[in-house]
């Protein structure tokens, strides 16, 4: 296994210069949120921020990637995604969002990806906001200067006060299998993405119940964000921001919607399989108001699993944490002592 990794390290910063092929360019943007601005007392404006990457696909690269994987996970391999792992970042260029009230532009990193934070006005979000059933959003359109490509992003209004449900993706509610390589990366590469039992269900549940949004974490990169939103709208998952490894780790992600919220109640959800248990007891033990509950997925016969929580949260009341393995182990209120 450590061979394959090597090489497929050495097959990422390879480059054959003078090979032509004829390149797609394309735009990703992952739905972002917005907060209150609480710079100043008396102001009404809403922080934006919008992700994406700028990408140029490298053909050979995901021909020698395609040829590596089928050594050792065999066929059908889902070729987009192979692409889209293997294409290039488009760097320092510059894009812009022009259907707000001023025009506001950015430059992409040295690895194409796009980090910017905006200012409006709570009248140019009256104008824009619009709701699909998964919360308040607005919509924008980002372009590339002097290029025929654009796309359209969504960003998602975190309110002071409400349910918010932050929620990790990989062995959560999708079967990643994160402590196998091999399974990593058949799950990754190949078939469709399969969702954990029950938890779509249990998701629209208590979005409908508590009109609660919904925010995502993921170590994914955004590269595969296209194909977990298949995902996400085939198994009718409520909609929501997405946080990828490559924009904040999950402490800041989770942090930054406590400090820019003063009165939202947050539920989070992560598996045992990586550190969510740590990272959500920290969290916990500096917000213990605003952190309504913790739920853990493991499996059920997983003894030694189950002693590694008891120690994680030994200091976080019992009431206040529980686990599970499918979405029916999950209360339908969240709220009963």
């Amino acid at each position: 296994m450590v061979d394959l990794i090597v090489y497929l390290i050495l097959v990422f910063i390879t480059r054959i210069d003078g090979f032509i092929f004829d390149s797609k360019k394309d735009l990703i943007l992952l739905p972002s949120v917005a907060f209150r601005d609480h710079s100043k007392i008396s102001s009404t404006d809403w922080i934006l921020s919008n992700h994406g990457w700028y990408y140029k696909e490298d053909p050979l690269q995901a021909e020698l990637l395609e040829s590596t994987l089928e050594k050792v996970i065999g066929k059908d391999l889902d070729i987009n995604r192979i692409k889209l792992f293997t294409a290039d970042g488009q760097e320092n260029e510059n894009l812009c969002i022009f259907n707000f009230n001023q025009s506001i532009c950015t430059y992409t990193d040295d690895e194409g990806r796009i980090k910017n934070t905006f200012q409006i006005s709570e009248n140019e979000i009256d104008r824009l906001v619009q709701s699909d059933g998964n919360g308040a959003k607005i919509l924008y359109q980002l372009s590339v200067v002097n290029k025929n490509i654009r796309a359209t992003g969504e960003v998602y209004l975190c309110d002071d006060d409400g349910i918010t449900f932050l929620s990790d993706i990989d062995d959560t509610i999708k079967i990643t299998g994160v402590t196998s390589s091999k399974e990593t990366l058949q799950n990754t590469f190949t078939d469709n993405y399969k969702s954990v039992t029950g938890m779509p269900d249990i998701y629209r549940y208590w979005q409908k119940k508590y009109n609660a949004t919904f925010a995502y974490l993921t170590a994914s990169p955004d590269q595969l964000y296209p194909f977990l939103r298949e995902f996400f709208n085939r198994e009718i998952y409520p909609l929501g921001s997405f946080h990828t490894r490559h924009f904040t780790c999950k402490t800041e992600t989770i942090s930054m919607f406590l400090n820019n919220t003063s009165k939202r109640i947050f539920i989070l959800l992560g598996d045992i399989f990586q550190k969510d248990p740590e990272i959500y007891a920290s969290i916990y033990m500096k917000y213990p108001n605003r952190i309504e509950k913790i739920f853990i997925r493991k499996y059920k016969n997983d003894t030694i699993g189950q002693q590694r929580l008891e120690q994680v949260f030994n200091n976080t009341p019992e009431k206040k944490w529980a686990t599970f393995e499918i979405g029916s182990d999950l209360p339908k209120d969240i709220f009963v002592m």
